[in-house]
């Protein structure tokens, strides 16, 4: 037999799922061939390991500790009505009011025009659009020549 073929064939080996034929065949090459007696020697480390692991207790208070946490939380969570509701809705007005606000000034600030005219003498300051292209400004990295 082949390596290739005893080795997808050495779990069933261990599980003893294989015709009898087969286990005789699959044993006289394991023991002529070291390679696969050592990939057998680790798959039956491997087995072992998942076989130890199968074998772990359950703990027997993991029930009741469970639903002891549970119902902590859920006498947790029937907070008052002022954490669920009232607070909520006093953020969600704070931010209509901000809003509202920010709208309010800045309509009475478009309708001033003494500002309106010192926003236009600043403004060329701070928007150099018109003057400069942004290419010409990231190909001279920004500096005026």
């Amino acid at each position: 037999m082949k390596c290739k073929t005893v080795n997808s064939k050495l779990i069933f080996y261990l599980e003893k799922e294989l015709l009898k034929d087969e286990m005789v065949l699959v044993e006289n090459h394991l023991s002529t061939c070291n390679r696969c007696s050592e990939h057998l020697a680790l798959l039956k480390n491997a087995m072992g390991v998942i076989d130890k692991e199968k074998m772990q207790a359950v703990n027997p208070y993991f029930l009741s500790k469970t639903l002891n946490r549970w119902k902590e939380e859920q006498e947790e969570s029937s907070s008052p009505v002022f954490t669920r509701v009232v607070m909520p809705a006093l953020l969600g007005l704070v931010f209509l009011m901000a809003i509202g606000s920010g709208i309010f000034m800045g309509a009475n600030f478009a309708k001033d025009s003494e500002n309106l005219q010192q926003s236009n003498v600043i403004d060329p300051y701070f928007n150099e659009i018109d003057s400069e292209t942004i290419e010409l400004f990231f190909l001279n990295d920004g500096y005026h020549e």
